[in-house]
């Protein structure tokens, strides 16, 4: 029978990990033969490491724990233990599953199956598809929200992949497969799309040949997900940030180059925080509570303030330390609102009663400035 060890990524996981689900799926010999685990806890404070340490030694030679030393996120963590269970020839086939267990352990049999049935493929990744006869358990906004993100996956990748993010896959264990995890993933996590775009990148030719989506017959929305708004927002830059990294063949290719490019980035995250100084200048000013330099100020302020969060999430200065980031922005920020006021005061002395007209040739110079300043910062194709 194949080989199999299946990866499985933890943080704070210790309450609710289901390690009664391991412990009988192990001692299940017809389900679980040729099935090992590498559970890796990515820098736990809650003592994940001690409970993953206490399964692994009540099953030595199924399982084994490794700690990261720091919290890297899933995409490290999953890299780090793949490394680790591909390392071992006698594997045939490795994977990743989620700790929730959202995807039953005993599912991993058909995926096995599946590559038995078709020596060519390289990949199977699970798909969670509601049809008739399954059982999958998801959340009306989880299903609607993963519908607009496979489309713009596909987009990227030039291939209709119905489920990216499926938390279940699986690789042949061969030179090919090994190759995907060799370096680090620059997304924290949407790192799927970006192992797809890399075997893609180093495979081109007939992907539908080795690729493989297998529809799922059990799927439970596991509650305590780690997931945040924020990380849907970060999802959007990360994946511009692997369109322009990989740049893979498509109907879509030069359209979301012009959308991913720096300077669209720059003004489309910059666009919120400009509508906000403009309805602080407009209101300071009708209300006649300042005059349009302070107010244009400090509605330059506010709105520089929203686009240094908004330019955090979506772009790579949110994976830079806040201490190397923090000065960069200040210091960009001071110069960018001691430019707008220049442009603005130089405005009205020229014509005193039309503001608007000033503000706008400032806002239009503070873009040019600003994307210029922050560009080396922000924004990095490699």
């Amino acid at each position: 029978m194949a080989s199999t060890c299946l990866v499985i990524p933890c943080f704070n996981e210790a309450t609710r990990l289901d390690t009664a689900a391991f412990d009988a799926f192990l001692r299940d010999e017809k389900k679980s033969r040729g099935v090992a685990f590498v559970l890796v806890d990515d820098g736990s404070s809650d003592g994940t490491l001690a409970v993953l340490s206490a399964l692994a030694a009540k099953h030595p030679e199924r399982i084994r724990a490794l700690g990261l030393p720091k919290n890297q996120g899933k995409a490290e963590a999953v890299r780090q233990g793949m490394l680790v269970a591909m390392a071992d020839e006698q594997i045939d086939y490795a994977g990743f599953w989620d700790a929730d267990l959202a995807t039953p352990l005993e599912a991993l049999a058909m995926f096995v199956a599946t590559f038995e049935r078709n020596v060519k493929l390289a990949v199977v990744f699970g798909a969670r598809v509601a049809l008739l006869g399954r059982n999958i358990e998801r959340r009306a906004s989880r299903h609607y929200s993963g519908r607009v993100f496979a489309t713009a996956a596909s987009m990227v990748l030039g291939l209709p992949v119905y489920d990216t993010q499926c938390g279940a896959k699986l690789f042949k264990n061969d030179a090919r497969g090994r190759a995907l995890f060799a370096k680090p993933f620059g997304s924290r996590w949407i790192f799927d799309v970006e192992l797809l775009a890399r075997y893609l990148k180093e495979s081109p030719g007939a992907p539908d040949r080795d690729l493989y989506e297998l529809p799922l017959d059990e799927w439970r929305d596991i509650g305590g997900s780690k997931v945040r708004a924020t990380d849907f927002i970060r999802s959007i830059g990360d994946m511009a940030a692997i369109h322009r990294a990989y740049r893979l063949p498509g109907p879509w290719r030069y359209f979301l180059d012009l959308v991913t490019s720096p300077i669209v980035q720059y003004a489309g995250t910059g666009a919120i925080g400009t509508a906000l100084h403009y309805v602080v200048l407009i209101a300071l000013v009708r209300r006649g509570l300042l005059a349009p330099v302070p107010a244009s100020t400090i509605g330059a302020a506010l709105g520089a303030l929203v686009n240094a969060v908004l330019a955090w999430l979506l772009t790579r200065a949110g994976k830079k330390p806040l201490d190397v980031t923090l000065p960069r922005f200040l210091i960009a920020s001071a110069a960018a609102l001691g430019l707008n006021a220049l442009v603005l005061w130089f405005g009205l002395t020229r014509n005193p009663g039309h503001y608007l007209a000033a503000q706008i040739v400032a806002s239009c110079a503070v873009l040019v400035f600003g994307f210029l300043i922050n560009r080396g910062w922000h924004f990095d194709d490699a």
